[in-house]
């Protein structure tokens, strides 16, 4: 997987979604949309998908989870889920993910950093592995 990211971000909180955008685009990546729910992120992701999806669980007109689904169903790609609150089992639904990583909020930049170091090595080992 390319260091230079074209990335998703799904939030309905604009402090949340404003702060993502920030640190990875300082990190080098392209934030190709900034979605403030859940049914605006599917909607994009289907007609150009991104390299990653960073989205979070609990927002209006689709959660992240169901939009991680409808995303994955027809696209392989990288799905993150950030949460404030512990993830549901609903979680089962992404089989068709390739991957998927969970995190917390709030997210500082270290970890963001991790995070996405953590997909790039996965997505890295998963190609080798195919």
């Amino acid at each position: 997987m390319k260091s230079h990211l074209r990335i998703a971000i799904a939030d309905d909180d604009d402090v949340g979604r404003e702060f993502l955008s920030l640190v990875l685009s300082k990190m080098g990546h392209e934030v190709v949309i900034l979605a403030e729910n859940g049914q605006q992120l599917v909607d994009y992701c289907l007609q150009s998908p991104p390299d990653l999806v960073i989205t979070d669980v609990q927002m209006p007109r689709l959660d992240g989870i169901s939009a991680a689904a409808e995303i994955t169903r027809l696209h392989d790609v990288p799905i993150v889920l950030l949460s404030g609150n512990e993830l549901p089992r609903l979680i089962e639904q992404l089989d068709h993910a390739r991957i998927v990583l969970r995190r917390f909020k709030p997210i500082s930049y270290a970890k963001l950093q991790a995070l996405i170091d953590e997909v790039v090595a996965l997505c890295d080992a998963f190609a080798a592995a195919t």
